[in-house]
């Protein structure tokens, strides 16, 4: 450097400071480059989903927004509570299509551990299909957002007064005030009518306001796979409510990262839970779905926890190509159905895209205080970069 200035110029000339202060901004922006990273993607707090930091699950491609709603027709939206110093809760709702409330489509429900609640999946099970949107809160407000989509099918359908909403509950009691019942039947309704497509609004908002993952701040997550034309062209799409596991149990595409990341350790909580909510546009019945929301347990699975005692988490699927019409003349309609060979890409899309859709819940979660002057602290992205670079990622 020292020879490439004097031979350009010399102290004094007037070619010495031009050529200076490209050298030094030249300098700085090689130091920029290696010393940032992606962490600070688009978010305004610093977060990032896995893929804009290097963290690639699996090989088949994401769809446009690495989101449920990449699946056409489905919608997602949020109302998220965090007010004072300890109310941090709140509403995730997830529409599979405008008309849910007068057309069913083919659904299932699988439980991998039952310790909590998701009501409606009985009902899911025995009939077949779903005919409710989806919402994820908090343990104590089940019964509130229960009521939110009664009074929301009333209100618009007076005449379809037989239908069981589908409400799914984490326990967020550590960082929110879970027994003020702050969430109230009003933010039930408002998460359905905030419901769109589009990209996915992650981490701390809605029903994951107060939620945590491996002794790291989580809460909602997705990913979405398309299958090649080869093979069907399919798009599986994945959300999901993170809350549960342990720290040293973490494991990122098979990295032991709970295990490397020693800062921030998390006191000693209860296990928690994880809600799995999967979308497919592949013409699948219910017993097919059946098989896809049991696939969701190895995505799960290679996150590390093993689903203890204390943990409770449920899987409902559900499949936008088939429409029960609530009426037909003859008492019969025609459906497609995927031939069962075909399954094994669609199982292979739910795994990878449920595990990446838990890492997004962390990655794109925020340090949060709430109840008790409690902290739960974000994953830090830049370590878990330098993590996963150590071991070949």
């Amino acid at each position: 450097m020292q020879k490439f200035l004097k031979k350009m110029s010399y102290p004094g000339s007037p070619h010495y400071t031009k050529t200076l202060f490209l050298v030094v901004l030249t300098g700085a922006l090689w130091v920029y480059s290696l010393c940032s990273t992606d962490v600070e993607g688009a978010d305004p707090n610093g977060r990032a989903r896995a893929r804009d930091i290097g963290i690639e699950i699996g090989t088949i491609p994401t769809g446009t927004h690495n989101a449920i709603t990449d699946v056409a027709g489905v919608k997602v939206g949020h109302v998220t509570l965090n007010e004072g110093d300890s109310i941090r809760t709140g509403v995730t709702a997830i529409l599979p299509s405008d008309d849910i409330w007068t057309a069913r489509l083919f659904g299932a429900a699988h439980v991998i551990h039952g310790n909590g609640e998701a009501t409606g999946i009985a009902r899911i099970n025995q009939a077949g299909w779903i005919e409710s949107p989806i919402l994820l809160t908090n343990t104590l407000s089940v019964g509130a957002v229960h009521d939110g989509v009664v009074r929301y099918i009333v209100k618009r359908y007076p005449d379809n007064n037989i239908v069981l909403p589908i409400v799914a509950e984490c326990y967020d009691g550590g960082l929110n005030d879970i027994s003020g019942l702050h969430v109230t039947a009003q933010h039930a309704i408002e998460a359905i009518e905030n419901a769109t497509d589009g990209p996915v609004t992650e981490g701390s908002v809605g029903g994951g306001t107060g939620m945590r993952c491996y002794g790291f701040k989580a809460g909602i997550g997705t990913a979405s796979r398309v299958l090649s034309e080869e093979r069907g062209g399919w798009t599986v799409g994945v959300l999901v409510n993170s809350n549960g596991g342990r720290r040293s149990q973490l494991r990122i595409d098979g990295i032991p990262v709970g295990k490397e990341i020693t800062g921030s350790p998390p006191k000693l909580g209860r296990d928690g839970s994880f809600i799995i909510v999967i979308a497919t546009d592949a013409p699948l019945t219910h017993r097919q779905l059946k098989q896809l929301a049991m696939r969701a347990t190895h995505g799960l699975a290679r996150t590390g926890t093993p689903s203890t005692d204390g943990s409770g988490e449920f899987v409902i699927a559900f499949s936008t190509a088939n429409i029960f019409p609530s009426r037909t003349e003859t008492g019969t309609f025609q459906i497609q159905m995927l031939v069962n060979g075909r399954l094994n890409s669609l199982f292979q899309a739910v795994i990878e895209a449920t595990e990446e859709a838990i890492v997004n819940s962390m990655t794109m979660a925020t340090t949060t205080t709430g109840r008790n002057d409690r902290t739960m602290y974000a994953i830090p992205l830049a370590e878990l970069q330098k993590v996963m670079k150590a071991h070949g990622h």
